[in-house]
């Protein structure tokens, strides 16, 4: 019977997006997705609650893809 190996789980290169707001913990939408440098995205977002925008930059593998 053969052994099974231990798969450790890889560690992304940025934090995943963020999903609330930092200001105010209110809800981000997505506006628009931007294609950057080295394959990495620049994802515009929205709070639902004050308005407020937000740049993330997503680098490859960030978001499981």
């Amino acid at each position: 019977m053969q052994r099974a190996e231990t798969i450790s789980p890889i560690p992304l290169s940025s934090p995943p997006v963020r999903s609330e707001c930092p200001e105010c913990r209110g809800e981000l939408t997505i506006l628009r997705v931007f294609s950057g440098r080295a394959g990495s995205e620049y994802w515009a977002q929205r709070c639902t609650s004050c308005g407020g925008i937000h740049l993330d930059i997503v680098r490859p593998g960030a978001t499981g893809h």
